[in-house]
């Protein structure tokens, strides 16, 4: 009980005797951590976790944001374009301290990405330059190219200019195999920054030209002349029965889904139903002396055009007759099947 006693005697005494010290020592501190701290006018340097380049050297002012005391210089070479490279945490720290800026890493997991922008160069510009030249050397004219390699696209600089060279052409019209050697080169003004040198090869097919669907159409859709396009499908690939005219398609209806840019067989169309099975006719009966009229029920659903069976419901008679409009129906009564 004494020293608990003694122990808050010596605490309060203490405050009393050097009030005014303890805030000194305040104020001591308080100006300290001030010090210690960046004043507002005063920039920091702060990293650029992410980064997108343009040239072919990374700089100072691409990685860190902020004053640059020893000056803004290149530091790597940036990545391939379209690459992308990763600076680690002890890279970021050298650069750091090599450039005098105010930065060091908080632990070993921080890092940036750099990415070398690009153009592409793609694989349908490179051959459609290939097809050129096999053209120019006898080949047949509109073939489709089928590539050993699946893409042929390239990433170039952003800023330079592209070139494409063909050179060293050879087709087989037997095999339809088909070989070059394709220089590409990219250019800033007289300054040529990029060079590359792709063999390309593969089998040329033979097209024809075949009226398409610009865009897939289900079951019971009209076509429209909007709705078909012109494009070079390979022979091989052209199945017996396919439309050859594109105005045999224009006012059609799709029997079943038809899809986009495939050669359109007959089988899938058909005119556009105007009468439906079930549904009440005039029947037109087409004599040479006179015009007869009976009504009747049809037993299938026809566009314009069609022959579908028809009821007679006078008569109950089946008889075959052309669809002409909706609800009429006409027989060449010289000719008719029927049956009861």
């Amino acid at each position: 009980m004494k020293t608990t006693a003694w122990i808050l005697g010596t605490v309060l005494a203490l405050g009393a005797i050097a009030p005014g010290v303890a805030a000194a020592q305040s104020a001591t501190s308080v100006q300290i951590a001030a010090a210690t701290l960046p004043s507002p006018s005063e920039e920091v340097n702060s990293l650029n976790p992410v980064v997108t380049v343009r040239g072919a050297v990374i700089k100072v002012s691409d990685v860190f944001s902020g004053p640059i005391p020893r000056g803004d210089r290149a530091i790597l070479n940036a990545p391939a374009p379209g690459e992308r490279t990763i600076l680690d945490a002890e890279l970021l720290g050298r650069i750091a301290r090599l450039y005098g800026l105010d930065w060091k890493p908080l632990n070993r997991d921080i890092r940036a990405v750099v990415k070398r922008d690009s153009q592409t160069l793609t694989h349908e510009e490179i051959l459609g330059e290939v097809r050129a030249a096999l053209e120019a050397q006898g080949a047949p004219k509109d073939a489709e190219l089928q590539t050993a390699t699946a893409s042929l696209a390239i990433d170039l600089p952003v800023e330079a200019t592209p070139s494409i060279q063909v050179g060293k052409v050879a087709f087989d019209p037997r095999s339809r195999r088909f070989s070059a050697m394709v220089d590409i080169s990219a250019s800033e003004g007289d300054r040529v920054v990029f060079t590359r040198q792709v063999a390309v090869g593969g089998r040329m097919f033979a097209t024809e030209a075949m009226p398409v669907l610009t865009a897939s159409v289900n079951r019971g859709d009209i076509i429209g002349p909007n709705d078909i396009t012109v494009a070079h499908v390979r022979a091989d690939q052209v199945r017996d029965g396919a439309v050859s005219d594109p105005y045999a398609l224009v006012g059609k209806q799709a029997r079943r889904a038809i899809k986009e840019g495939e050669p359109v067989l007959a089988s899938q169309l058909q005119s556009p139903v105007i009468v439906n099975r079930g549904d009440e006719v005039v029947i037109f009966y087409a004599l040479k002396t006179m015009n007869l009229t009976a009504k009747g029920k049809a037993m299938d659903a026809g566009g314009q055009g069609d022959v579908i069976r028809i009821l007679n419901t006078s008569s109950n008679r089946t008889l075959m007759a052309k669809v002409v409009q909706p609800h009429q129906v006409v027989v060449d009564a010289v000719n008719i099947t029927a049956s009861r």
